[in-house]
């Protein structure tokens, strides 16, 4: 049999992220320190989650955009359409939350393809780092 494979599947309908899922998103969008997204924050909803069961959600904000002036800055090779911001929840789950043409795009919650990952703690992130 084979494994699932990673792939956002929109939803029927758009949802709040969970309690968790919000924490993650604010205390990634803190360490970011750009205005334009803690105002995502405010009306950002799940549209898609993954095929996969890894914990992975699409996203879709109503917010004002990052300019692709503060993209390129924030970009580890200095491109104005993508950036992200990244950090180890614990074990071997990474969480990233990816920004493309200025907005909140996914939050990944990744372990291994197929690999069930429980939001971990916001206030126990490690190693965080923009790029």
């Amino acid at each position: 049999m084979m494994e699932p494979v990673p792939e956002l599947v929109e939803l029927p309908q758009p949802r709040a992220l969970t309690e968790a899922e919000r924490a993650l998103v604010a205390r990634l969008v803190e360490f970011a320190g750009v205005a334009e997204l803690g105002e995502q924050v405010a009306t950002v909803r799940v549209v898609s989650t993954c095929r996969c069961g890894c914990g992975s959600v699409g996203l879709r904000s109503d917010g004002p955009p990052v300019p692709a002036a503060a993209v390129a800055r924030l970009s580890a090779n200095g491109r104005d359409d993508y950036f992200a911001v990244s950090a180890s929840g614990g074990g071997d789950v990474s969480v990233v939350l990816h920004v493309g043409s200025g907005l909140v795009v996914e939050l990944e919650l990744f372990a291994g393809e197929g690999v069930q990952v429980t939001p971990p703690r916001a206030d126990g992130l490690t190693g965080l780092w923009i790029g």
